[in-house]
């Protein structure tokens, strides 16, 4: 029996020998062993440098801090002998201000209290009240040589200074 269907054409095989692109194979070669006799020394020189840099630059911003906190102390210190200073030198202000005070520099520079006291119209100009020249005494008069209405009392704030005792801060 012959069949009459379709026959078989053979199939096509590339021949040996002749290679396409989508088949192409890189070509093998031998390749030579690495040379592995190089010395680590220069990693080991590289290791120890930045290691050593780095220890460097750590005492150096330590001793930065240091000297840095040194100051600070030294001006936490002048800082607060002038915040005392300041304090001094107010109390003397306060007290060289108060009434009895520039009564007596007023008389050690031949000043005299005023009796009888005249007023100047400051639209007018005219004086009111009777002026007299005061009398100057010979020495410097004491309180008691005052009249009563005129003297001024002696401040109580000052009679007895206290111990200053500071902010507790100060050291010992």
């Amino acid at each position: 029996m012959a069949s009459t269907s379709a026959v078989h054409a053979p199939a096509i095989r590339p021949a040996r020998g002749t290679r396409t692109a989508q088949t192409a194979r890189p070509r093998l070669t031998v390749v030579s062993t690495p040379k592995t006799g190089g010395s680590s020394m220069p990693f080991a020189l590289l290791c120890t440098l930045i290691v050593t840099a780095t220890l460097a630059a750590l005492l150096f911003m330590n001793i930065q801090m240091s000297d840095a906190s040194y100051e600070i102390t030294r001006l936490q210190g002048q800082s607060q002998r002038l915040t005392e200073e300041s304090q001094g030198l107010q109390e003397t202000n306060e007290r060289l201000g108060t009434p009895q005070e520039l009564e007596r520099q007023a008389r050690e520079i031949g000043m005299v209290p005023v009796s009888d006291p005249a007023y100047i119209d400051l639209d007018t100009g005219q004086i009111i009240g009777e002026t007299a020249p005061a009398e100057q005494t010979g020495g410097t008069p004491e309180l008691a040589d005052v009249p009563a209405e005129v003297a001024v009392p002696p401040a109580q704030i000052y009679d007895e200074p206290t111990e200053y005792h500071g902010m507790g801060n100060e050291g010992a």
